[in-house]
């Protein structure tokens, strides 16, 4: 299948990084973030994974990318969050800063990557509901000012957990 993008991997920070700043500016859970230091990008030739839907995956940018990036005039990029292009091209604006949000919280205190796991995948649920993702579902805009995470999860709110 060919793509109907020039490039298969798209830096996308001009859209995201004002989302990410707004969050992290919003969420206390986030403040420790430094959003200058994430490159995000739009993967357009996978879809990431053939058994579940990934929306989106968060990683550490490795040394060696990080010092030819610098090199290059970029600035210094210690993660990197990857969307798939194929599962979030429907996603609303709304659904897209819930992802967002997400991949922030996957990015711990320390600086280490937090894995997902049923833990993470359970707050949202109940934060947003079960289909927060689907096209044709509606989502709450995290960053509008009534909009409050602890106040979506009610009793079930739990902070961001920490690397075991």
């Amino acid at each position: 299948m060919e793509s109907s993008h020039e490039f298969d991997y798209e830096i996308c920070n001009s859209r995201i990084r004002p989302i990410a700043d707004g969050l992290v500016k919003k969420y206390e859970e986030l403040r420790h973030i430094d959003v200058d230091k994430i490159l995000f990008v739009v993967n357009h030739k996978s879809a990431g994974s053939k058994k579940r839907i990934v929306l989106a995956r968060t990683a550490r940018v490795p040394e060696k990318w990080r010092d030819i990036l610098f090199q290059l005039g970029a600035c210094s990029y210690f993660y990197i969050v990857e969307f798939f292009g194929k599962t979030t091209s429907c996603l609303d604006e709304n659904q897209m800063t819930a992802l967002v949000y997400r991949e922030l919280r996957r990015i711990g205190p320390e600086g280490q990557i937090i894995t997902p796991d049923i833990h993470d995948w359970w707050q949202v649920l109940m934060g947003l509901g079960r289909h927060w993702f689907y096209p044709d579902s509606t989502c709450p805009n995290l960053l509008d000012d009534s909009v409050d995470w602890k106040k979506l999860m009610g009793t079930n709110y739990e902070p961001p957990r920490t690397a075991d």
